[in-house]
């Protein structure tokens, strides 16, 4: 059980108001985005187990959330949470994908020649051309000489 403090889902909060003109921008109706800002912290102590689902349709919008990939809403509070984390992936996959180009670094090859992965038919060759020798063998040659 996650237990998150008031200054958390204020912050929370804080993140949805920002988030608002984002929102709007992508064709989010105003009652959607009003129910959203007047049940977040709601919705998002039911998916956390912080508030425990009593109700026969919390347990069922805890269950669509939790398969919000796959789900289909059955009414408009899910469709909404639906909705916003869809696109809160969305928004946060991105940012990973950027790759940042080091100008010192990018002229580096990836795979220098010393530094390859030998093959398996390599690493075979290798294995049968040539015969172990025991430490102890290697010792006595040098030791007599």
């Amino acid at each position: 059980m996650t237990l998150v403090k008031k200054s958390e889902k204020e912050q929370l909060k804080q993140r949805l108001l920002n988030e608002l003109p984002e929102l709007e921008k992508a064709g989010w109706k105003k009652i959607h985005i009003d129910l959203l800002k007047k049940h977040f912290t709601f919705y998002y102590s039911l998916i956390h187990s912080e508030i425990p689902p009593k109700e026969e349709k919390y347990k069922k919008f805890v269950e669509t959330i939790k398969n919000w990939k796959t789900a289909k809403p059955k009414n408009i509070h899910e469709e909404i949470y639906l909705n916003y984390t869809k696109f809160f992936m969305k928004k946060n996959s991105n940012k990973k994908d950027d790759k940042i180009l080091d100008p010192v670094w990018k002229n580096i090859p990836q795979n220098i020649s010393g530094a390859m992965q030998y093959s398996q038919e390599m690493i075979d060759k290798l294995n049968t051309e040539y015969e172990s020798e025991s430490w102890e063998d290697w010792y006595d040659d040098w030791k007599y000489r």
